[in-house]
């Protein structure tokens, strides 16, 4: 922890303090934090952001995540009351989703990202070898995705449920507007964009939305009982 951090949690401790309901201890403890702000430059928003905190996990892709992975990763953070980013990879090393929220929220996001990404990414194996081992690479590639895109849209229709996490916007945002000034929008890869879907292909879609049945998420982080999501 910065000298800057330490400060600024001795003034969220002083805040805190402020909602006795001790009328003098309040008032104290207001002041104090005031003036530590005031000493140490410290603004409003800044402290706001503060109550923001984020967790990163690993991407698959460096620059463009496909599409499917780009709505598994929004959808958990939207459940579980996080704003999600993706950040670009360096050299050889690959992106990753970076997950803001208040309290543990982010790092309950990055679980359950971690936790059904590997899930679909092993269920897209399986339906390669299975179904499309006869397909030439990049129309095995593409039909895996329509697989996945099925498999998410049957897993996030269950995770909000699920999460039951109250959002903090405000927080949130000052944070996102401190960290990440230079946020743009993000053009997830969609391998079938343009193109009107065949038989074949719209029944890589309903497979992967039946597999997504399967999946299953801890409850927390913790280790609690496995709960099914899908179904």
């Amino acid at each position: 922890m910065t000298d800057r951090e330490k400060i600024i949690d001795k003034i969220k401790k002083c805040l805190a303090l402020s909602a006795s309901s001790n009328e003098h201890e309040a008032a104290a403890a207001l002041r104090q934090a005031r003036k530590l702000m005031e000493a140490h430059n410290i603004s409003d928003a800044e402290m706001l952001a503060a109550g923001a905190t984020e967790h990163r996990q690993r991407a698959a892709a460096q620059h463009t995540p496909s599409r499917w992975e780009t709505h598994l990763a929004t959808c958990i953070g939207d459940a579980f009351g996080c704003r999600t980013i993706f950040g670009a990879g360096w050299f050889y090393e690959p992106g990753s989703w970076v997950f803001i929220g208040c309290g543990a929220a982010p790092e309950i996001a990055g679980y359950a990202f971690q936790v059904l990404h590997r899930q679909c990414k092993r269920a897209r194996e399986t339906y390669i070898k299975t179904n499309l081992k006869r397909c030439k690479t990049a129309t095995k590639t593409r039909r895996a995705d329509l697989f996945c895109e099925g498999w998410v849209i049957t897993v996030v229709g269950k995770i909000e449920a699920f999460a039951g996490t109250e959002v903090q916007d405000e927080a949130i945002a000052a944070y996102v507007s401190s960290k990440y000034p230079a946020l743009s929008d993000l053009n997830a890869r969609n391998r079938n964009d343009g193109r009107s879907l065949r038989d074949n292909e719209v029944g890589d879609l309903i497979a992967g939305r039946l597999k997504g049945r399967d999946a299953e998420l801890n409850r927390g982080v913790g280790g609690e009982q496995q709960r099914q999501i899908g179904g």
